[in-house]
């Protein structure tokens, strides 16, 4: 609706066109300079600015439109401070001895205002299937409250069982919240369900509502998986409510996935993140209940959370940390490959210096653009000794790094602009506990139904590196 707006505005205006370009390519390089002062990355600004200059009537209404990277000021104000409350939630006294470990774990703590915890355990899942059937279990086990928060929630046999079971569990009187994603979720959740499910006792509210108007912040999304159980079971990984997820639906081959449970303290901080997001939605604020644990000797956990508020793009940094401080290897999965210079140079450096860096990307695509794009990126990472794979069983939706074999991130972030400048992601950072074991092991087992690209499959006709190059040149925009 809004490129229909912008359309119509333009066709009305074409009758005094030498008047409108003029003042047109005016508020381009007004709003060009801008771009170039703004606090952003650099591969933001060159896409914006080739737009608002090169097409200025058509860069600068798609710029009005979609350029929002935060939320209303008003909004905004208000979840800063919702998210520095969390440091009173929080507190950690564990020591970190190794120095470089330290410094990354640090990072976190400042910026996503939570700390490294013990007295954790975990589960690791390597399937959507395995991950579900978890958490319906604990969900039907669920005494005191169940907290979902979820990008995607599409109608199907999944989404059945657990709908069945949340609304069983509200009428038995326990505390039912469910937060999903309005944009994510446009064609999928009606009105009419959602009305169902508030009436017998579910608890659902949308993130930043789509309106059909011309909206600064539609660009900005609620990304994150979180499932908390009774404040001391919590899930996070890549997986959202859909069929495909467990593959009772195929779409693209095999969907493989992956996702983590903590049960302890660290299923508290995501309690918190929780919260403070279902704080800013309802303006409700909720005393957080802080689990008894016990003491468990499993490494540490840091959860963590990113948001495009702060000009701080923690979800990419924590990834850079880990591959800059490489010693040995750098193992990633990822369904989307669209970054910047920097990540790319870091993860081209870490292999020229020796280190062993393996990357698993998807064999059957979800978005063919994108991916276009993602296969810009093989040559120059091939011939910087990275091992690129394909995985060949269908759609690889995982978002996994494992560093050194002893440090490792899962959750929701995505190897791409928008899980790093635009959405609100989560994960969480694990070093010499028993999942990083269980994270590696599935990555090695990826390796083994993936094929390794060659510099002659890289290699493309001039036809298509044309294309890939244009793409490449607004790949943050996508």
């Amino acid at each position: 609706m809004q490129i229909v707006i912008i359309c119509l505005i333009n066709m009305y205006v074409s009758n005094i066109f030498v008047y409108y370009y003029l003042v047109c390519m005016a508020l381009g390089i007004a709003l060009a300079i801008q771009v170039i002062n703004s606090k952003t990355n650099a591969g933001y600004k060159i896409a914006w600015i080739i737009l608002l200059l090169g097409v200025p009537i058509f860069g600068v209404s798609l710029y009005v439109t979609l350029s929002g990277r935060v939320l209303t000021r008003k909004k905004r104000r208000k979840m800063l401070e919702i998210n520095h409350r969390i440091k009173d939630k929080l507190s950690s006294n564990v020591e970190i001895e190794e120095e470089e470990i330290k410094k990354q774990s640090k990072y976190i703590t400042d910026f996503s205002y939570s700390p490294p915890l013990k007295n954790t355990k975990s589960v690791y899942f390597d399937s959507g299937e395995s991950f579900f059937d978890s958490l319906l279990n604990d969900i039907a086990n669920a005494r005191e409250s169940i907290f979902l928060e979820l990008f995607i929630i599409s109608p199907g046999q999944l989404w059945s069982k657990i709908k069945n079971s949340l609304i069983q569990k509200a009428q038995e009187g326990i505390d039912v919240r469910v937060i999903y994603d309005d944009m994510g979720c446009i064609d999928k959740l009606s009105r009419k369900e959602i009305k169902e499910l508030n009436k017998k006792g579910v608890r659902i509210k949308p993130f930043n509502l789509f309106l059909p108007v011309l909206d600064l912040a539609i660009n900005n999304r609620d990304h994150r998986k979180i499932c908390v159980i009774d404040s001391r079971i919590a899930y996070t990984g890549g997986v959202n409510i859909g069929d495909e997820y467990i593959n009772k639906k195929q779409r693209f081959g095999y969907w493989k996935d992956s996702g983590i449970a903590l049960y302890g303290e660290g299923a508290y901080s995501f309690q918190v993140f929780f919260l403070s997001m279902w704080e800013h939605i309802t303006k409700e604020r909720d005393i957080c209940k802080r689990p008894t644990t016990e003491a468990i000797e499993d490494g540490i956990y840091q959860p963590y959370v990113d948001s495009p508020i702060d000009n701080e793009p923690l979800g990419e940094n924590v990834y850079l940390n880990m591959i800059n401080n490489a010693k040995k290897s750098v193992y990633i999965s990822t369904p989307y490959f669209v970054v910047d210079d920097e990540m790319l140079r870091a993860i081209t450096n870490a292999s020229k210096g020796g280190v062993d860096v393996k990357i698993i990307l998807p064999g059957i695509p979800d978005k063919k653009m994108v991916n276009q794009i993602t296969k810009s990126y093989y040559t120059r990472l091939i011939e910087s000794g990275v091992k690129v794979y394909e995985y060949t069983k269908g759609f690889n939706h995982s978002k996994l790094v494992i560093v050194d074999e002893e440090l490792a991130t899962v959750g929701s972030v995505n190897f791409d602009y928008r899980s790093f400048y635009l959405s609100f992601e989560c994960g969480v950072w694990l070093y010499k506990s028993s999942a990083v074991k269980e994270i590696l092991l599935d990555f090695n087992i990826m390796l083994t139904e993936s094929k390794q690209i060659t510099i002659e499959d890289a290699r493309a006709p001039i036809i298509t590196r044309v294309f890939r190059a244009i793409l490449q040149a607004i790949s943050p925009m996508m």
